[in-house]
């Protein structure tokens, strides 16, 4: 969440960071419970320290202090009132929005750079990956649907084997500069999962729950590393860098929409996930550093993507700065999401009270960045669609073969 002392000191700026967005949100009703909160606030104080007497108290003190403490008390029911309204519209609005950000929605993001070539014809029709996994047996969704239900499949040898592959070479790219592998909990509790700024009070979002636990099934390993520092001050003198491993479980309410068929939005896929806890003085190079990352996973993979700039429209709470990686569909001629890089800035360190000591030893909240690098689901078809062959063989390019063990499917 925001600062309540940057929201009353930069009402405009906040305002126009909600219009930007699309939110809807009476900004003017959050300041005004906060002046509320804050006369609240200073009554109970005043009445707490009345009821505070020196020796003996006598019999008309008593009777005072009796009606001080009926008022103290409707002080303090006022007062938690208060605060919990005063809370629910606090963790509603958005972070700020970074400067040369596109407005509006999806349609207005902006291509910064691309890769690859695109336009070299291929003398062939393209197959999709539904026809590519029939051809060489590489996923059975007709057995996840009778196990699981609809968008539920099984990965089946070969697939394995290239998924394991793509990982093992992500996790080269990475490490190199500090990005060492973490296997995450696929489920958090309650406070974490709103944490993160992607579980609104009251809404499901996307996540199945398990409620009379309290906790709830992770849709990305960047939940459960954003709580791992919880409730502690940390050092990031240098950053600290995270990639997480895990299994991930979406609702995916949108699964029946757009590019629904097979592998891209399914209930249950394998990510890898980049994760940094930083400074507020290294958040900019930081985020750059996990797109320049992503980026040179793809071009190891050889698969054509455009970088783009997210617009504000189309932007989640906690993201301040946010870009995707989009691989080339050979099958649609044109991009598909497939990776994002985003800066939270202190959203939500500020949610889940993670700190470190500044120069002059003042506590400030971390940053926190997160990069989708690598997914059985998506990055699998990109993967096939751009190394499918005439003959509907796929090539393995050089990069991946020591870990796949050779130049085929």
């Amino acid at each position: 969440m925001l600062d309540i002392k940057y929201i009353r000191e930069h009402p405009q700026v906040v305002r126009e960071s909600i219009a930007r967005r699309g939110v809807k949100l009476d900004l003017d009703a959050l300041l005004e419970l906060d002046a509320q909160r804050i006369v609240l606030i200073g009554k109970a104080e005043s009445l707490r320290a009345q009821l505070k007497v020196d020796g003996k108290p006598t019999e008309q003190q008593l009777e005072q202090l009796k009606g001080l403490k009926a008022e103290f008390e409707q002080a303090e029911a006022d007062l938690r009132d208060t605060t919990s309204k005063w809370q629910d519209l606090m963790e509603q609005v958005p972070n700020l929005l970074a400067p040369n950000t596109p407005d509006g929605d999806e349609s207005g993001k902006r291509v910064e750079r691309s890769w690859g070539d695109t336009k070299a014809k291929q003398g062939f029709v393209a197959k999709d990956h539904l026809e590519l996994s029939d051809k060489h047996d590489l996923v059975d969704f007709a057995a996840g649907a009778k196990v699981s239900g609809n968008k539920f499949y099984f990965l089946k040898p070969k697939a394995v084997r290239l998924w394991q592959a793509i990982v093992l070479l992500a996790q080269e790219v990475v490490r190199e500069p500090g990005f060492e592998p973490m296997m995450v909990p696929h489920l958090v509790n309650e406070r974490v999962a709103a944490g993160t700024g992607y579980l609104p009070k009251g809404e499901q979002a996307d996540n199945y729950r398990d409620v009379d636990q309290g906790l709830v099934l992770i849709a990305t390993s960047e939940i459960p590393l954003s709580g791992y520092y919880m409730d502690e001050i940390i050092d990031v003198a240098h950053p600290i860098h995270h990639a997480g491993l895990s299994t991930c479980y979406r609702l995916e309410g949108s699964a029946y929409g757009k590019f629904a068929k097979g592998l891209y939005r399914v209930h249950q896929f394998e990510k890898l996930e980049l994760y940094t806890f930083c400074s507020s003085q290294d958040s900019d190079e930081e985020l750059q550093r996990i797109v320049e990352l992503e980026e040179k996973i793809f071009q190891a993979l050889e698969i054509p993507y455009q970088l783009t700039r997210t617009p504000s429209g189309d932007m989640s709470a906690p993201a301040y700065e946010k870009y995707d990686l989009e691989y080339y569909s050979p099958v649609d001629d044109g991009y598909r999401e497939l990776t994002s890089c985003t800066n939270a800035t202190d959203y939500q360190a500020r949610r889940l009270n993670i700190r470190y000591r500044d120069k002059e030893g003042k506590l400030q909240f971390v940053h926190t960045l997160n990069g989708t690098a690598v997914t059985s689901t998506r990055t699998l078809i990109a993967f096939l669609e751009n190394h499918q062959q005439a003959d509907g063989e796929v090539r393995i390019p050089k990069a991946l073969q020591k870990y796949y063990g050779g130049e085929t499917l």
